[in-house]
């Protein structure tokens, strides 16, 4: 499992000068996702708890990261997929692809678990929930927020469509099926009726049923 750690000084090196050691990075964000997975709550989990299970010292915890928040948003970021490739799809491709991107991912137990812990914490940590939209799932929302102002642009899409309103639209379903419900998603059929639900209300000339 690749390790997307977040450097804490220029140029990738920790405080004090010394050259990270990857095999500490990636033992300290497993060493956090299982014990997430396992059903530790984020109240109940501890920079102490992670560097015992990984098998470093706790100072090597924090050199990383500066506290607990970081330390489980780098780690729920290794879990996470890169924006698929859209360029020279139509709009309507792209909304699909980035929909059913939810589900690809969505599909992994262990993220499930973890991200209804998350959603936990909303609540009581609304602060945590925001950076973890902020950083984890930021490439995703960003292709989105760039396909649907390309077709706002390209007069596909009504002009003036509240960009950000129109992201929880079309991700909002998926992942109340996935996280909430707890449904399996078997297909892209789902995103595809997601997408098209969406274009009927915001094209500027919607397509007339079939039939």
């Amino acid at each position: 499992m690749p390790a997307h750690t977040q450097p804490e000084a220029e140029g990738g090196m920790p405080r004090g000068g010394r050259r990270r050691d990857p095999a500490a990075d990636r033992a300290i964000l497993e060493s956090t996702l299982g014990l997430l997975g396992e059903g530790r709550s984020f109240s109940a989990l501890s920079m102490d708890l992670v560097a015992q299970r990984a098998g470093v010292a706790r100072a090597t915890v924090y050199r990383r990261w500066r506290n607990k928040e970081e330390l489980v948003l780098a780690a729920l970021g290794c879990l996470d997929l890169p924006a698929p490739p859209l360029d020279g799809l139509p709009l309507r491709d792209k909304l699909v692809s980035l929909t059913d991107q939810i589900r690809h991912r969505g599909q992994d137990t262990n993220l499930h678990r973890l991200l209804a812990g998350l959603l936990g914490e909303a609540v009581r940590r609304p602060q945590l929930v925001e950076r973890f939209e902020d950083t984890v799932t930021a490439a995703r929302r960003d292709a989105l927020r760039q396909a649907l102002r390309e077709g706002m642009d390209s007069g596909e899409l009504r002009p003036g469509l509240d960009v950000d309103q129109a992201i929880e639209l079309l991700t909002g379903p998926m992942l109340s099926r996935l996280i909430l419900r707890q449904k399996t998603v078997e297909s892209a059929a789902f995103a595809e009726s997601i997408v098209d639900t969406f274009l009927n209300g915001t094209r500027t000339h919607p397509e007339l049923p079939s039939g």
